[in-house]
């Protein structure tokens, strides 16, 4: 075998040939570039992310014809992307074979081309992918098969079903809440309808929550999602290792509703009416928290906005998204505040797409209305979910006497992690990952001398080991805290895990 000369690549352009569709708008997705090493993968990607683009902006009939120019004496290649007008092509059928459980509609609803449609080989891509976020199978395979017609083709849609039915274990340790498990139960395609159903129990020396669900996708067959929350969420503060000196009782339930706006943008809407006790507050407790004692009522109306351009919803590798959430309380209940909090996150595939770097963001702010202050059940409260290496509710405003926790109206919390292979098969699920974790919690309506209320930032970084086991996934996480106030607490390990069926 003979390697050869490396190449480099040299001048790169884009020609178009069909008719109002200018150059311009297609030089920015070129991934090869002047002067950096020659790489067929790259060629292939720019050619991607071109068809991926043309079908976009409605051009169905569209081809990309590659052209090299070799200098051998230079040991350049430059390139020429000449887009010209393709064939016309029309879908003649959508067949769909696989699915034992499944019915036929819950597939063919998530297509973004209909039989007779022109042929878009990005409408196909995507409709490949919202598929596979259904979550209901293991593999989905979209093929073009020949039609009897020579302008037409049939979509061969091809699926292998998984279990839907999942039962969730749960495990961690915190110096916060101690030992705690996280049982839980849910369908995700009932009847094969594609409809969730789903339960949730949690149990510690610190609280006792459980919540049911149900939703259904395509409600009265329209493109609306509706469902309903039941949820009993308890807080036992009289625990040795809980960071709130007294005990929280909610009740209540939540109507909610979700529509898109366009292939990525979604608004969902909500309402809850929510029953909340402070009781059994310790005699010691912060002179704070006991004048948070008795029952409130929220009646909340609520919305969403998420934008979400991810490749998976539950695997991501490519993509980002963005979820404003913003809550009204108020319409004749106790507690009256305005609530926002904005997340969003950012994949980029690298080494063969199989490590991931992901950049993620949080944020809050509560803003109290009619001269309320915002209860201490309806603050926000961070800690090791949010900025592992700390405790849960480790981070935030205390009462500088009795060390109580009081909870924020304002936070933020951003984490950059890099996920890799470790080498091994991959059927066997292994990946580790290194990360930093940072962000503050701040802005309480109690004040005081006695209330440590700083808004430094506070970080961590560390190690986690995921694995895609038999019986569901594992996660290890190992951190250490870099910065935090003297008041904050810590934790190093946290771990999870879980079971289908």
């Amino acid at each position: 075998m003979d390697e050869g000369n490396k190449y480099t690549f040299g001048k790169m352009a884009v020609e178009s040939q069909v008719p109002d569709l200018q150059s311009s708008a297609l030089e920015g997705l070129l991934t090869t570039k002047d002067g950096e090493t020659f790489n067929a993968q790259k060629i292939e990607e720019t050619q991607e992310a071109m068809t991926k683009e043309l079908g976009n902006l409605g051009y169905a009939f569209v081809d990309i014809d590659t052209q090299y120019n070799r200098d051998p004496a230079a040991r350049t290649v430059g390139l020429k992307y000449v887009v010209k007008e393709g064939p016309r092509v029309y879908v003649d059928n959508i067949n769909i074979h696989g699915n034992v459980r499944t019915l036929d509609e819950v597939i063919r609803r998530e297509f973004r081309v209909a039989e007779g449609d022109p042929y878009n080989a990005s409408k196909i891509k995507r409709s490949q992918e919202r598929i596979n976020n259904l979550g209901f199978f293991k593999k989905v395979d979209i093929k073009n098969m020949p039609a009897d017609e020579p302008d037409r083709v049939d979509i061969d849609v091809g699926v292998e079903e998984k279990s839907t039915g999942e039962l969730t274990l749960g495990a961690g340790f915190s110096t916060g809440d101690g030992p705690l498990a996280d049982i839980g139960i849910s369908e995700r395609n009932l009847l094969g309808r594609g409809q969730l159903l789903r339960a949730n129990f949690t149990v510690s020396a610190v609280r006792q929550d459980i919540d049911a669900g149900f939703t259904e996708p395509y409600f009265l067959d329209k493109n609306l999602a509706a469902g309903f929350d039941i949820f009993k969420l308890k807080r036992n503060g009289s625990s040795s290792r809980a960071n709130r000196a007294y005990d929280s009782d909610s009740i209540g339930f939540t109507l909610r509703a979700s529509y898109p706006l366009t292939e990525h943008l979604t608004h969902a809407v909500r309402y809850t009416l929510r029953s909340d006790e402070i009781t059994d507050i310790d005699p010691l407790a912060s002179r704070f928290i006991k004048d948070q004692a008795g029952k409130t009522t929220a009646s909340i109306v609520g919305h969403t906005f998420t934008y979400d351009t991810r490749d998976s919803r539950f695997d991501p590798t490519e993509g980002y998204y963005i979820r404003f959430n913003q809550d009204f309380a108020g319409l004749g209940a106790d507690s009256k505040f305005i609530k926002n909090d904005i997340r969003g996150g950012y994949y980029v595939p690298t080494l063969n797409n199989k490590w991931i770097l992901q950049f993620s963001l949080r944020g809050g702010k509560i803003f109290p209305l009619a001269g309320r202050d915002v209860e201490i059940n309806n603050r926000f409260f961070v800690g090791g979910n949010e900025i592992r290496g700390f405790s849960n509710d480790g981070i935030g405003p205390r009462d500088s006497l009795t060390k109580d926790v009081l909870g924020g109206n304002t936070f933020y919390a951003g984490t950059v992690e890099y996920t890799f292979p470790l080498g091994l098969a991959d059927e066997l699920g292994f990946s580790g990952s290194v990360f930093m974790d940072a962000g503050s919690l701040f802005d309480v309506d109690d004040h005081g001398p006695g209330v440590l209320d700083e808004a430094s930032l506070r970080s961590s970084v560390g190690v986690g080991l995921s694995w895609k086991s038999p019986l569901g996934p594992v996660r290890i996480n190992l951190a250490q805290a870099l910065t935090k106030e003297s008041f904050d607490e810590t934790e190093i390990l946290r771990f999870s895990f879980g079971t289908r069926f």
